[in-house]
């Protein structure tokens, strides 16, 4: 036999998805300062593996993947040592990404991307 979804039934269905909804949105908005990160990480580590030795040329295009991933980080923010007793180049950079849900909810995250080769 069909049953008919009564009022209660339809609302709570409705109910149901606008969470669930909701659940997905502040998912994937606290997981996009992670995944900038993860990203910035991932090209500052490829291009260390390349044959530039030079600071202020792994400086630049760090803070210009940065500006493009949109991670709000600063010249003052980011190092580059080379060290060429042990024969690594360290980039270490910090920097504060802001997640915002509809004005209700304000966190700040802190990130710390340190690429060592």
């Amino acid at each position: 036999m069909r049953r008919e979804l009564g009022e209660k039934g339809f609302i709570k269905a409705l109910f149901g998805l606008a969470l669930l909804v909701a659940l997905i949105f502040t998912g994937v908005t606290f997981a996009r300062p992670y995944y900038r990160y993860y990203q910035l990480s991932s090209h500052t580590s490829d291009f260390l593996k390349s044959d530039i030795g030079e600071p202020n040329i792994i400086r630049k295009h760090v803070l210009d993947d940065a500006a493009e991933l949109g991670v709000p980080l600063t010249d003052e923010n980011l190092s580059v040592t080379i060290d060429k007793a042990k024969k690594t180049v360290t980039v270490k950079g910090t920097w504060t990404d802001s997640v915002d849900l509809f004005g209700y909810y304000q966190k700040d995250v802190d990130f710390v991307m340190e690429e060592v080769y």
